[in-house]
This record gives C-alpha cells, structure tokens and sequence, in this order.
C-alpha cells in the first residue's frame, strides 16, 4: 500500500530585486557545502573549469 504524503501544501517565496544578491550568496554556499560532502575534490575542480569556460 503506498504512503500518503505529509505534506498537505507548499509556499513558494520568490525573492525581491533588492534581495538577490544575498539570495544568490546563500544558494552558492548550499551547493558548495553538498559538493564538498558528496564529490572528490578532483571532481569539484573540473567543474569549476567546465563552469569558468561556459561564462
């Protein structure tokens, strides 16, 4: 019998103009923080190139 979810709903916060930045600062530190826990850091610098040579 499959579970019934516990989330009845979901609200969703998009951030104002005069937020962005510190918005960006704190959603590039979460990924930061899950790739250093998941990656090898020889991993986590090619993507870093791959990232600089897209831009």
């Amino acid at each position: 019998m499959a579970r019934k979810s516990k989330v009845k709903t979901v609200t969703v916060h998009y951030t104002a103009l005069e937020n962005q930045e510190e918005f960006e600062n704190r959603k590039a530190k979460a990924i930061a923080k899950v790739l250093t826990k998941t990656l090898p850091l020889e991993e986590i610098d090619m993507l870093i190139k791959l990232y600089k040579e897209s831009i």
